[in-house]
């Protein structure tokens, strides 16, 4: 109902006079008011139906760098519809691929549409750069999702400056980014993590997806294409999700701003679609939207919950309330909870849930502990003999021990058992061996030296020379040291043999 306005509150303020004045003087009444006054057709009501068409729910699906990108063609195959997508990117050729009917190339200054060559920096100038153009791009759109790979240079740097400018816009800001495989080192995840947390700045909700979790996931016989489109599922259900809860009037209705209020300054979200078909098809549907599907995430400790049941005619009154009663009991009793429920024909013995859980702060902080867990270790403090705290061979802090730096250290007691364990008495040590007397060592007789053998090897040496004889003929004779051996005599305590 439209609020009234300014002269149709005055109409109706002085129609109390004016009714009197018609039931008791007609005669007056008419002379006044020939054609009726306010009691005629034209003035029977003050309620004009608006010009303008009513709005419907701006949604935009944004790809930031090749990863953005390919989630966004997907979807575009995928056939979702009551959204627009644009595509943003550093590298004009890899651009061009792109099926979204808007493209931006990102910093045509700064990178000359040849990429930002894996530096974030480079990613963040040139979205700055082409700030105006994704000014312009956003217009007056009511949610924004934003899809990035993180570890890169241009998603890594731009969606940052994308979300900030949706923010500002005043659009609900959702980010659905993956990280890096571990195989692709630390650097990268390092780049990755800053980019995370630059992005996690600058939106209102913010959805992780993990590449690792591929390899646990995926079947090993299933081929790399495929592989990826399992991950990028998760951005398609995401807002083929929600469009369909905003734009899908229902029974007990869930309009847009039931899914601002819940995804709204949210932290760590998640977005998943359960569907089952059968007798126990709600007991399915609810169980694999709470699972959270590819990202294995549990809603437990969410503060904010938006769940919207879709069935055919014949969905029953029990089966949403069985989907109801097994998503919160697995959520807390202190979160808050909004539910819609739509019947559509199309829907023929399936239920269909769309799950969104926001509010998970614990859940994005025990990631972050583990991050940095596995990049730096926790020191291990141990403790010395003169009581402050020693650094192990893995590092740490010294701060254990500064508590006991102004106590002496207690002499050491001795140790009590309880009286019903006896203490474990040293084993006897076996008797010493004392080896065998040593023999004494006697060679080997040598065979007798063969006569003509002897005589042989003292033709050879002499016809080899003092050079040519071994060691003991070296020592035993004389050898010249001049080429004249009368110049000089030996010495008289050399014997000479001929």
């Amino acid at each position: 109902m439209q609020p009234m306005s300014n002269d149709a509150y005055k109409r109706n303020m002085g129609s109390g006079p004016r009714i009197d004045r018609a039931r008791n003087q007609p005669d007056a009444y008419e002379e006044q008011y020939p054609n009726g006054g306010p009691f005629s057709q034209q003035y029977s009501f003050d309620s004009e139906v608006p010009d303008e068409a009513p709005h419907h729910v701006d949604i935009v699906v944004v790809g930031v760098g090749g990863g953005g990108m390919n989630a966004i063609n997907r979807m575009i195959d995928a056939g979702v519809r009551g959204v627009r997508f644009i595509a943003m990117n550093t590298d004009a050729q890899v651009l061009a691929l792109c099926e979204a009917p808007k493209r931006i190339c990102l910093g045509q200054h700064q990178t000359k549409g040849l990429g930002a060559g894996g530096n974030a920096a480079v990613g963040m100038r040139a979205a700055t750069e082409s700030s105006a153009e994704i000014r312009e791009a956003l217009g007056d759109a009511d949610l924004v999702f934003i899809a990035a790979g993180m570890g890169g240079g241009t998603g890594t740097g731009a969606a940052p400056i994308v979300a900030a400018i949706s923010k500002k816009l005043g659009a609900l800001t959702v980010g659905i980014v993956t990280l890096p495989f571990t195989f692709e080192g630390s650097r990268r995840r390092r780049i990755a993590d800053q980019g995370l947390a630059d992005l996690s700045a600058e939106i209102d909700a913010l959805i992780t997806v993990p590449n690792d979790r591929l390899l646990s996931t995926v079947a090993r016989d299933r081929n790399l294409s495929d592989a990826f489109k399992v991950a990028d599922d998760i951005l398609r259900q995401g807002v083929q999700g929600i469009a369909e809860v905003i734009n899908v009037p229902g029974m007990i209705n869930v309009d847009f701003a039931d899914v601002r209020s819940v995804l709204l300054e949210a932290g760590t979200a998640l977005m998943s679609i359960g569907q089952g078909t059968g007798r126990e098809r709600a007991q399915i549907a609810a169980d694999e939207a709470i699972a959270g599907g590819f990202l294995n995430v549990t809603i437990k400790g969410a503060k904010r919950v938006l769940f919207n049941i879709s069935g055919g005619e014949d969905m029953t009154l029990f089966e949403v309330n069985e989907v109801a009663e097994r998503i919160g009991n697995a959520i807390d009793d202190t979160a808050d909870i909004i539910f819609g429920a739509v019947i559509d024909p199309a829907l023929t013995d399936t239920i269909h849930v769309t799950l969104i859980a926001a509010g998970m702060e614990d859940l994005h902080n025990a990631r972050a502990d583990a991050f940095r867990s596995q990049q730096f270790p926790s020191p291990r403090i141990t403790q010395s003999n003169n009581g402050l705290g020693s650094r192990s061979a893995t590092g740490g802090s010294y701060g254990a021990g500064r508590a006991s730096m102004g106590n002496p250290t207690p002499a050491p007691q001795p140790r009590t058992l309880p009286p019903n364990i006896q203490p474990v008495q040293p084993a006897t040590p076996p008797p010493a061996q004392i080896p065998p007397a040593l023999r004494p060592y006697n060679p080997p007789a040598s065979e007798p030296e063969n006569p003509n053998l002897a005589r042989q090897q003292r033709n050879l040496n002499q016809q080899r020379g003092p050079r040519g004889r071994g060691l003991n003929d070296v020592s035993r004779r004389y050898h010249p040291t001049s080429d004249q051996e009368d110049l000089i005599d030996p010495p008289p305590f050399i014997k000479r043999y001929d």
